[in-house]
């Protein structure tokens, strides 16, 4: 196992962050064998960051501006527990995994989902990713088999056939 990192700091992601944190989520898509999947853009992420759309924690060296990684996270809603947590992202830079950083960026994220009263933190994980699925069972996390996460796309949503008459929403 590599040395652990000593020098980092943690902080809340501002607005000069968003180049960055969209290079992670390009980076973290490469890792997923999905680079074609983001379609987000810069100017989306960051309306979305001034909206509190969400939040963002960032690791970076004591030492420098470098980023090693990121986590990002928003609030959802459980009809059963109510206020929830939600990881979106936990990414660590290549050359920094294995030495501590995402271990710390979740707590990071924990403090957060504890500090806004969540009854939970969710979050997903790919089943061939078994470095990170050790890494949540290590930590005392539930990996949930029986569940099938379920989305429908942008074109999945524009091309509906509604089967009754439409909901007015305003």
């Amino acid at each position: 196992m590599k040395d652990q990192l000593e020098d980092i700091s943690f902080r809340w992601a501002e607005k000069a962050d968003m180049p960055v944190i969209l290079s992670l989520i390009h980076e973290l898509a490469i890792f997923e064998k999905s680079p074609e999947e983001v379609t987000i853009s810069l100017d989306q992420l960051t309306e979305d960051w001034d909206l509190k759309k969400f939040v963002c924690i960032i690791a970076v060296p004591d030492f420098s501006n470098e980023v090693y990684g990121m986590a990002l996270c928003y609030e959802r809603y459980s009809t059963w527990k109510g206020l929830s947590a939600h990881l979106e992202d936990l990414i660590v830079r290549a050359p920094f995994r294995g030495r501590g950083v995402g271990g710390r960026l979740m707590e990071a994220v924990i403090q957060w989902a504890r500090s806004i009263e969540a009854k939970r933190l969710h979050w997903e994980v790919l089943d061939w990713n078994s470095p990170a699925i050790s890494f949540y069972e290590s930590i005392g996390s539930e990996i949930l088999k029986d569940w099938y996460p379920c989305r429908l796309s942008t074109s999945d949503l524009n091309n509906y056939s509604y089967k009754y008459p439409p909901f007015i929403y305003s």
